[in-house]
């Protein structure tokens, strides 16, 4: 039984987590409690698995979600829903596990009539936190989140018992935390949600930097945090340019800008995640000429003074410097910087090209495909994995491709394509046949080594109606090289080729083609005797 397996005490315990976790007095926590407790009554639970102090179990709701309990940091249990803290399907769970010790009832009971009473600790606060005086919460000033952050920061360190699952805690805890705060006004909900999770990314580098956790923890731990809090920035800017921005914000973005540079050196860990949360804030929040100023100004007196001492330049503000430069359209500058980056940043311009496709700013387009094609050969000569550089490259296509107007306007998109080969294959076959284009098409397939057996038939026969003398150099290829491998079969699938070909002379009214090759060829191959039988019996010579 799950009682015996997980025990009463343990199972109790994490139901007062849960009593402190939500209150009977916040209308989202009430509703998020029905909801658990209608799909634990509905039977929704299956799939139980215990160990000594974890449960996992799947929900069947709309779709089926997978749970997992941690009974002793119940902060730490998840789903694989979209909810980042306690969701219904975590709670129906929970209920499932409490009903094997105790009615489901009295829990609900309890929890609805809590005052805490036994609990006593829960109300002490350490005598550290006694000396820092509470800050006053202004729900439109900056500095006030931040100190709301910090001092939350602060707390949370005190109250961590373990230092196993830190960046667990730091996300599904402290985060949560911050995100209840946030002000009710739709547009200053969002920004304040953006500067939440800008701050919880850049204690996460923090900890990071004291921890010195494995590759391995930074790749499969912390990497999908890092990767989820910038999505959650991107999401809360997206929201956030629903509305007339109001004239409230603009203090707030103006201290931002001192903000954000935090992102530069904070750490040295997710050097590319970092600029590109740096990008993504300057690009939807900060672009504007006054703003760009102050920072071109603050980042050159960095490099100044690292000139002074004699210190390498730091990517981080070279790489900031050239956002600037895009921001302001100094492209000639961005390109020239970038000249002096490793072949592997290839990917970095990705972003900007995104940023010109949205704005539908076509002659600018124009000119960075353009530079894009420039510098594909050294990215492509470049140490990178295959499975990467043909990840990235598929990701510039479909951007510029799904981007109709430009395509159709420009034939730098094709020259790309070619410049990117063999990685862009795909991409460049379909915009091809989407374009009928067949004769480039089979030129592809040639450059490339494909046999025309290796072809789809259906594509063969349409580029055949279509443009039918585009299929020649695909058909005299395959003759030549079934005629190479020297036994019957080859020459009898040879011949059939050929009828092909004889088909497609006539459809081009040029008989004469089709028997000055074929006279030609009978005469190189004279000495085998097999070959010349089988071009007998196919009716394509009678001697």
């Amino acid at each position: 039984m799950l009682s015996q397996e997980l025990g009463k005490e343990r199972v109790l315990g994490a139901a007062e987590q849960i009593k402190h976790l939500l209150s009977k007095d916040d209308e989202h926590d009430r509703t998020l409690m029905k909801k658990g407790l209608i799909l634990y009554r509905q039977g929704s639970i299956f799939m139980i698995k215990t160990t000594s102090d974890s449960v996992s179990a799947r929900v069947q709701d709309v779709t089926s979600v997978e749970v997992k309990l941690d009974l002793d940091d119940f902060t730490m249990s998840t789903c694989t829903c979209p909810s980042d803290s306690i969701c219904r399907h975590i709670l129906a769970t929970f209920l499932y596990v409490y009903a094997t010790v105790d009615r489901v009832g009295t829990f609900v009971d309890r929890w609805k009539d809590d005052k805490k009473q036994p609990d006593i600790l829960a109300h002490v606060r350490k005598a550290s936190s006694l000396l820092r005086p509470e800050p006053e919460f202004n729900n439109k000033s900056l500095q006030s989140w931040l100190n709301f952050f910090d001092e939350e920061y602060e707390l949370w360190r005190e109250q961590i018992s373990s230092p196993n699952n830190l960046v667990q805690s730091l996300y599904h805890h402290y985060y949560m935390k911050l995100k209840k705060k946030a002000p009710t006004s739709p547009e200053m909900k969002q920004f304040y949600n953006t500067q939440a999770a800008t701050t919880v990314f850049i204690k996460m580098l923090q900890l990071i930097n004291e921890t010195k956790p494995s590759d391995y923890m930074l790749q499969h731990v912390y990497y999908p945090f890092i990767d989820q809090l910038i999505d959650a920035v991107s999401m809360a800017i997206r929201e956030m340019k629903r509305y007339a921005l109001p004239f409230a914000l603009d203090p707030l973005l103006d201290e931002s800008v001192e903000r954000f540079r935090e992102l530069l050196t904070c750490s040295t860990h997710y050097q590319y995640e970092r600029l590109t949360l740096y990008r993504l804030l300057w690009t939807e929040l900060l672009r504007r000429d006054k703003f760009i100023l102050r920072e071109r100004e603050w980042l050159e007196e960095q490099q100044a003074d690292e000139l002074d001492r004699d210190l390498p330049k730091t990517v981080e503000y070279e790489t900031a410097l050239m956002h600037m430069d895009f921001l302001q359209s100094r492209d000639d500058d961005v390109f020239k910087r970038l000249s002096a980056l490793p072949a592997t940043a290839y990917p970095f311009m990705f972003e900007w090209v995104e940023d010109i496709v949205k704005k539908k700013n076509y002659q600018r387009l124009s000119r960075w495909v353009t530079h894009l094609i420039d510098s594909a050969p050294d990215y492509l000569q470049s140490p990178v994995s295959f499975n990467e550089k043909r990840s990235s490259i598929r990701y510039l296509i479909n951007l510029l491709k799904e981007n109709t107007d430009f395509t159709k306007k420009d034939a730098v998109f094709e020259e790309l394509c070619a410049a990117l080969l063999p990685y862009s294959y795909s991409e460049y076959d379909d915009y091809l046949l989407t374009k009928q284009q067949y004769r480039k098409w089979v030129e592809l397939q040639t450059l490339l080594g494909f046999s025309i057996f290796e072809l789809d038939r259906f594509v063969l026969k349409e580029a055949e109606k279509a443009e039918p003398g585009s299929l020649l150099p695909l058909y005299h290829q395959a003759v030549e090289t079934e005629i190479s491998m020297r036994t019957r079969e080859n020459y009898k699938v040879a011949v059939r080729y050929l009828k092909r070909l004889k088909a497609i002379y006539k459809k081009l009214k040029n008989e004469p083609a089709w028997e000055n090759y074929l006279h030609h060829l009978t005469e190189e191959h004279r000495r085998l005797r097999a070959f010349r039988e089988e071009l007998k019996k196919g009716k394509l010579i009678h001697a």
